[in-house]
């Protein structure tokens, strides 16, 4: 027997009220009532679907999601710690001094630093630096991460390490500078 919509809200409500991070929602439901999915939607989902779905519709409506979940909007400066980016003039400042970057690897930088401490698969970062429909190899985001890490200095001694998470894809995370002794994860 299938749960009504209302059974589900308090679950999603309990969510959006106890966990630290906003996780998209989306409804998939055999009920189709205006009712439930007004329900949905007031209990904090980000979308609702009725059955039967089609799959192209489907996967639209999760990128989508995804789009509006995880984009977040590029203020003109960002500072994080020793790092300055001047995002309109794609330009980046460590410790006060200029490094040239080329344009993907700037927007990469970008994109990490905004998503710090985010497991990012390789799938997403190629859509988000290259294109949504990206035909980059895998050995290409490889090459611009290994370039950020030399460039950025992104190594625990400096607060910061570019951490490949094996065959998943990179997480920048902010590490304090004890992380670079004995027990530090080797890049």
């Amino acid at each position: 027997e299938f749960l009504a919509v209302h059974e589900y809200t308090h679950v999603l409500r309990w969510a959006r009220e106890n966990l630290h991070e906003r996780v998209p929602v989306l409804f998939i439901t055999h009920r189709s009532a205006e009712s439930d999915v007004i329900e949905g939607l007031s209990a904090g989902a980000d979308d609702f679907m009725v059955k039967p779905i089609r799959v192209g519709e489907l996967v639209a409506r999760v990128k989508a999601l995804l789009r509006r979940a995880y984009h977040q909007q590029s203020p003109s400066e960002l500072s994080f710690g020793r790092y300055k980016f001047d995002v309109s003039g794609a330009q980046i400042l460590v410790d006060g001094s200029p490094v040239v970057l080329k344009q993907r690897e700037f927007d990469l930088a970008v994109f990490l630093f905004q998503n710090m401490g985010r497991l990012l698969s390789r799938k997403h970062l190629l859509e988000a630096v290259w294109g949504i429909e990206a035909e980059v190899s895998s050995r290409s985001l490889d090459t611009h991460v290994s370039r950020l890490r030399t460039k950025l200095g992104l190594h625990p001694e400096n607060g910061y390490r570019l951490a490949a998470i094996y065959s998943v894809g990179y997480r920048l995370e902010q590490v304090g500078t004890m992380h670079s002794g004995p027990g530090a994860l080797d890049e």
